[in-house]
């Protein structure tokens, strides 16, 4: 059937599936809003789509994508700009293409106002080190894919990608604010999102992406790094080692090499010296399989001054 609109498609599927609005907005949102999405009066946050995917067990987001979505090709290569920029990490030059995009009609809400408010929140961390205003850019672009977003309940919701990064970044930001209780309570919260919705999802439709498990990668090496930093050292080698265990059976070099670096760290601090040292040997070789010199000068310059026991193994 052609619908008009995603609200026509989704006023279907809840009749074919028997349900009144009042059943389907359930723990989800109000009724008025499920009747106002199938009259086309509004748009369905990302937030509302993962949750309306869970009760029907389909994936509503595609569809959603591919039928409904009236992205523009200002929009699409606006994100593809943002999207290369932050894989070079040229911070200053995201900062230039943001103040662009901004002013654009296709950047004024939705996923697309979210991305802008991720890079934004980058830009002050890292370029202006105002934790304090990247957390409130943070706050702002989880929140609109979830309204009712709060600390104390991260790991009952579903996240979009940009979601998930917001997390993250919204923890690494608690962090360099010296609230660490606040860094770990997000961090482990996005651990057992990240674990429940996409790693082991008891929900046919999912299927972890390779930006799912990035991530997943990426936050056990941020909870073994703070960990570590708290002195809790078997805590951060359990996260790391999960995580090791994780980048051999992906076949994920890239990962690999950051997770058996923390596993070097947490076992010199530990005063474990030989089997850091041997840690260290796996990194160097890791670094070169992947072309990484710069990375082999670093590591040796840091042994001699961080980890200097292991020269005498």
């Amino acid at each position: 059937m052609n619908y008009e609109h995603f609200g026509a498609f989704l006023q279907d599927l809840r009749i074919r599936h028997n349900l009144s609005r009042e059943k389907l907005a359930d723990n989800i949102c109000t009724s008025k809003q499920i009747y106002r999405i199938e009259k086309g009066l509004s748009e369905p946050s990302l937030y509302l789509i993962t949750q309306l995917s869970i009760k029907f067990n389909m994936d509503l987001h595609e569809y959603y994508t591919i039928y409904f979505r009236r992205d523009t090709i200002t929009g699409i290569e606006g994100i593809k700009s943002i999207n290369a920029v932050l894989e070079k990490g040229d911070i200053p030059l995201l900062k230039t293409l943001i103040e662009e995009l901004e002013i654009l009609d296709e950047f004024k809400n939705g996923d697309n106002l979210q991305h802008i408010y991720y890079s934004k929140a980058l830009c002050y961390a890292l370029l202006d080190k105002n934790y304090s205003t990247s957390l409130e850019y943070c706050m702002k672009g989880i929140r609109i894919e979830n309204p009712d977003f709060n600390l104390n309940h991260i790991a009952k919701t579903m996240y979009s990608n940009v979601g998930l990064t917001f997390l993250n970044c919204i923890s690494q930001n608690y962090f360099a604010l010296k609230q660490y209780s606040n860094g770990m309570k997000v961090l482990t919260e996005l651990h057992a999102v990240l674990e429940f919705y996409f790693i082991n999802s008891p929900y046919p439709f999912i299927h972890a992406s390779q930006f799912s498990k990035n991530i997943y990668q990426v936050v056990l090496n941020n909870l073994g790094g703070h960990l570590l930093e708290h002195g809790d050292w078997n805590e951060a080698l359990y996260y790391v080692e999960k995580g090791i265990e994780f980048s051999l059976k992906e076949h994920h070099l890239k990962f690999l090499t950051n997770l058996i670096f923390m596993k070097l760290r947490i076992l010199y601090y530990g005063k474990n010296f030989v089997d850091a040292k041997e840690y260290y040997n796996r990194t160097i070789y890791l670094y070169k399989i992947t072309n990484a010199d710069d990375k082999i000068a670093e590591l040796e310059e840091s042994v001699r001054t961080e980890y200097p026991e292991l020269l005498n193994y």
